[in-house]
Formats: C-alpha cells, sequence, structure tokens
C-alpha cells in the first residue's frame, strides 16, 4: 500500500510543476518575443521484483513507481507582428534568432526591442550588445534603417548585417530568463538568411490565454485526482494498522 502513495505523490508533484509551467506562460502573454514552453511527462524508472525463497529467487516482473518531469522544452511557433514605428524595433518571420553578447556569453533572443547606448551601440533594453556578422553594431549619427535581409544602413550605406541564426537541433537551446536564449552545446547555430526582419515591428509571445487556462483547470484535476488517491490510502493504510494486527491474534 505505501507503494501506492509514492505513486500518487509522484502525480501529484507532476501536476504541482505542470500549474508551474503554465503559469510562468500565462505572466509573460504580454513579453516581446516571449516562447511558451511544455512539460513532457514520462514514466519514472520501474523497480525489478524478485520472489525470494529460502536459497532462491526469481524475476517477478517491473513494477511502476509513478511519473516524472521528462523536459521542458520550448515551443518556437511564430507569434504575431505588431507595429510601434519605432525604426529600432525589429520583428523575426521565420526560424531565426537575434544574437546578443551578454556578460555570461552570447545568447539568442527574439525579443528586438533594441535602443542606442551612449556609446552608439546597438543594444537590447538590457543593455546587452546586439551583434552583426563583424561583431558588435556601432551607429554613427542619423537615421537607421533595416532591410528584410538584417543589413542595417546609415547614410546609403550598409554599417553592418544583423547576426541571424537558426538552429539544427533547437531542442538544445534553452530559456535564461528576460527573453533570451541558450544553446548548451548541442544546438549547432548556423547563419540564417531565410528569415525576413521587420522595421518598426515587435513580434508578441506565442502563449495563448485561453489555450493555457484551459491546460491549468487540466493540471488542477489532475492534481486533485492524485490527492484522493493518496487520501484514500492513508485511510486504507490506517485500517490496517488498526485491525490486522487485531484480527490476527484473536
Amino acid at each position: 500500500m505505501v507503494r501506492g502513495l509514492y505513486t500518487a505523490a509522484s502525480g501529484a508533484l507532476v501536476a504541482q510543476a505542470q500549474a508551474d509551467t503554465i503559469a510562468n506562460n500565462l505572466a509573460n502573454v504580454n513579453t516581446t518575443g516571449f516562447k511558451r514552453t511544455l512539460l513532457q511527462v514520462q514514466s519514472a524508472r520501474p523497480m525489478d521484483v524478485y520472489l525470494t525463497a529460502k536459497s532462491s529467487s526469481s524475476y517477478v516482473g517491473s513494477l511502476g513507481t509513478g511519473a516524472e518531469v521528462g523536459d521542458t522544452p520550448a515551443v518556437f511557433e511564430q507569434g504575431s507582428l505588431k507595429s510601434t514605428g519605432n525604426p529600432l524595433d525589429t520583428a523575426l518571420m521565420g526560424n531565426g534568432f537575434f544574437s546578443v553578447q551578454t556578460p555570461a556569453g552570447v545568447r539568442y533572443t527574439r525579443d528586438g526591442q533594441f535602443a542606442r547606448d551612449n556609446n552608439g551601440l546597438l543594444v537590447t533594453l538590457d543593455g546587452n550588445r546586439v551583434l552583426g556578422r563583424n561583431g558588435p553594431i556601432q551607429l554613427g549619427n542619423g537615421d537607421v534603417t533595416v532591410a528584410q535581409n538584417g543589413d542595417v544602413m546609415q547614410n546609403n550605406r550598409v554599417v553592418d548585417t544583423l547576426r541571424i541564426v537558426q538552429f539544427q537541433n533547437p531542442t538544445a537551446v534553452r530559456p535564461e530568463g528576460d527573453s533570451l536564449f541558450a544553446d548548451t552545446g548541442a544546438a549547432n547555430p548556423q547563419l540564417d538568411t531565410a528569415t525576413s526582419v521587420h522595421q518598426g515591428f515587435l513580434e508578441n509571445s506565442n502563449a495563448n490565454v485561453v489555450r493555457s487556462m484551459v491546460d491549468l483547470i487540466t493540471a488542477q484535476r489532475w492534481f486533485d485526482a492524485n490527492q484522493k488517491v493518496i487520501q484514500t490510502q492513508d485511510t486504507a493504510n490506517g485500517y490496517a494498522i488498526a485491525n490486522v494486527g487485531r484480527s490476527s491474534g484473536q
């Protein structure tokens, strides 16, 4: 019976993790370039069961031990674009990511809210330098034009081209917060020339409020069901403790 408690508890923990994941998606429905995450559930490692006699044991089979979180990948679906009219705002249509230089190294983002810092460098709102194919993009005086192929132009000349990459293995790309993504080492980023850049636009979050609310209700019911199983198992254990020994002694 105790095993039943552990199995139900593992299901409740996974349901709680699912609710936390959905809550994070809901909290970022208005975050520029945000990509919602999923919770992948898998069976926990089973136990081998043996029947042991005085001098030998025989394999009976495997016993499931419940569920566990397998992974929490991001979903890189395209978000809708909204017009801002700001010439330094840029949005991507396609699978590409902007490359930015952060204190922790190169990171990737779909958030194209850019600005010009005091040194004339193109930066994100957090102050991270936006990378071109020749390094950080240095702007001069004058209006900035960004072409759909990523060329950043001033005074009718190309200053640099935005370093836009796509990943051969997107599952190895992990969110780090603040709309930044990190390559875990196996994503294999490559220059992307298929993704188009749209100046004066930003990409909305791809988290959907209605879908998230439905998923949240499902997770709550999942948690409640496991909680009832735990209560039932606990009642059965209490009955066994109180009555089995008494019955055998009569």
